[in-house]
């Protein structure tokens, strides 16, 4: 029996303090673990910074009859004070190779003159595609001097939610390029131009009782959009721009769409008090908008040992003009149309960076 447990003890402790059988036969270098997990998993982040971001905006359809000398009832009776002092965008990702899934992180923080702006943006990629997530909020005045009706006021803040959902595709054989869809939510303030059918002109023409505005216009809107970054691009090792060094730094996205924006019931009842009592055409607009991003400037990208490293310094201008219609034709001389027509422009100095390791 004394033998039999010795027998038995002493095989136990043989069977622990032997290495298992799958460790002999495939041997694992402490190297060749670190290069199975340096080719797993890579880090990067990125940040920009405009210093001083200018902002501006107005009716496009007045601006376009300034344009072209155009004399017209139709003037710009509105404006958003949106006099940006700084913008600061940070990004972050972890992207697992063999699983080919991305997960990152980019906050903008916007300090404004008239509050702030504060987003948060995350996007999941798998294979090339890319889902990305923006929301905010939309914080300022907007300053009427056309002439009042009803309860209207001549200032009025706004602090409204923006949301922002995009499908994204970039191109295998060139990092720098990407196109996609989209859908945008938002409210801002908007100068409703108003209309109706006029005997004498026997066409729609301008209403007599004047233009009114809307704190709060809703758009919902979809979209194609189309992206090019050369920085990126050469940072992974393609685009127009892929070697090392000095080169030129462009970054781009356009964005054309359309969809759906609601006129309130507030807005309509100045619309139609302003206009001695005809009744609103249509409270539903369609929506057009154009949506564009450039930067120009320089970019540098360089390997410094383990780390890779790019840097732009450029010059950024960007905006959007969003062109309402009423979607039941043209108005007749019973009733009064009103839409907007709204543009927003910024621009400033910008210096980006990307680092991963």
């Amino acid at each position: 029996m004394k033998t039999s447990v010795a027998f038995s003890l002493a095989l136990i402790v043989l069977l622990l303090a032997a290495p298992p059988l799958v460790a002999q036969s495939v041997p694992v270098s402490p190297s060749s673990v670190e290069s199975a997990v340096e080719s797993a998993i890579s880090t990067s982040g990125s940040f920009s910074i405009i210093p001083i971001d200018t902002w501006g905006s107005g009716d496009f359809d007045a601006l376009c009859d300034t344009w072209f000398g155009d004399i017209t009832p139709r003037t710009n009776q509105m404006s958003v004070s949106m006099d940006q002092t700084a913008t600061t965008t940070y990004e972050g990702d972890l992207f697992f190779r063999k699983l080919r899934l991305k997960v990152g992180l980019n906050v903008d923080v916007d300090n404004n003159f008239i509050g702030k702006l504060n987003r948060l943006m995350g996007y999941i990629n798998y294979s090339g595609f890319t889902l990305r997530v923006q929301t905010s909020e939309l914080r300022g005045t907007a300053h009427w001097t056309g002439a009042l009706v009803g309860d209207m006021q001549t200032e009025t803040q706004f602090d409204n939610p923006f949301v922002s959902v995009d499908l994204l595709y970039y191109r295998k054989n060139d990092s720098s390029m990407y196109y996609g869809i989209g859908y945008t939510s938002y409210r801002l303030p908007v100068q409703l131009d108003c209309l109706t059918y006029s005997d004498a002109k026997q066409e729609v023409w301008w209403a007599s009782g004047g233009s009114v505005y809307q704190p709060d216009m809703a758009f919902h809107i979809y979209s194609a959009l189309f992206g090019v970054d050369t920085l990126h691009g050469a940072f992974g090792g393609s685009g127009a721009f892929s070697g090392q060094g000095f080169s030129i730094w462009m970054s781009t996205q356009d964005r054309a769409g359309a969809g759906l924006s609601y006129i309130s019931d507030k807005a309509k009842s100045w619309v139609e008090e302003k206009n001695g009592g005809l009744p609103l055409w249509s409270a539903e607009q369609i929506a057009m908008l154009v949506d564009y991003y450039l930067t120009l400037g320089v970019q540098w990208v360089g390997d410094l040992g383990p780390v890779r490293l790019g840097l732009g310094l450029g010059f950024n201008l960007g905006g959007q003009t969003v062109i309402c219609i009423t979607p039941k034709g043209p108005v007749d001389d019973k009733h009064v149309d009103a839409s907007p027509s709204v543009y927003l422009f910024h621009y400033g100095p910008i210096l980006t960076g990307i680092v991963s390791w």
